[in-house]
């Protein structure tokens, strides 16, 4: 069985009230046309075992052009706004469900902190674009850049470098970024921002970064694509 996603981005702090919940973007890669999107709540650290806290039925959904999908949890759902900000822990999470399969998960404190900071003097809309090797990249103005470059030399693949370095100067101050690899082959993506370990982004693989005030943060995770 594959890895489900589990965001973790430990460089951006917030404080939680006892306000009521406000709605969190997630956003992630989907192969097929159309997915029938189910959102299950859930606290894995009650006393009693795992309990389901909220659930929400999304609809159908078809990918943008890139094989992204977008939504917001909690939208015009009274249910969401009764749950308490202060009562989210790091147990809580949410189980994205195509059908009856879980396709991603994603801690709620998390996108709670993702959808803070990605709005703040920045963009929440998805625009994306291709690129086909560092100098497409570079060029970029999108929040969603896909990776469709040359296929892989046989029996020995190819990797395409990138750094902070390559970003256009047309990406707003603060927004949330997304590196997908969309290669038909085994071709890779190395990447990196200064002080973090370079990341390898595979095949059907991707990378969430932050850019606040004109600085990267590139969260500790690990992801594979169902």
């Amino acid at each position: 069985m594959k890895k489900l996603l589990l965001m973790a981005i430990a460089t951006v702090a917030l404080s939680f009230t006892a306000s009521a919940l406000e709605p969190v973007g997630i956003v992630f890669p989907y192969t097929g046309e159309t997915a029938e999107i189910t959102c299950e709540l859930v606290d894995y650290g009650a006393e009693e075992g795992i309990e389901p806290i909220f659930t929400q039925e999304i609809g159908e959904l078809t990918p943008n052009s890139s094989g992204i999908l977008y939504f917001q949890l909690g939208k015009d759902n009274e249910n969401w706004t009764e749950i308490a900000s202060s009562s989210v822990s790091s147990y809580y999470v949410v189980n994205v469900k195509v059908g009856e399969d879980i396709k991603a998960q994603f801690r709620l404190d998390e996108l709670i902190k993702l959808s803070a900071r990605s709005s703040t003097g920045g963009t929440t809309t998805l625009t994306d674009g291709d690129f086909t090797d560092a100098e497409g990249f570079s060029s970029l103005t999108t929040n969603i850049m896909v990776y469709r470059g040359d296929e892989p030399v046989e029996n020995v693949g190819r990797i395409l470098q990138l750094d902070t370095g390559l970003f256009g100067d047309g990406l707003p101050t603060n927004c949330q970024i997304m590196i997908v690899n969309s290669t038909e082959g085994d071709t890779v993506i190395d990447f990196s921002l200064p002080d973090f370990d370079p990341k390898r982004i595979e095949r059907r693989e991707y990378v969430i970064i932050l850019k606040v005030d004109n600085e990267y943060f590139l969260p500790p995770f690990d992801t594979v694509v169902p």
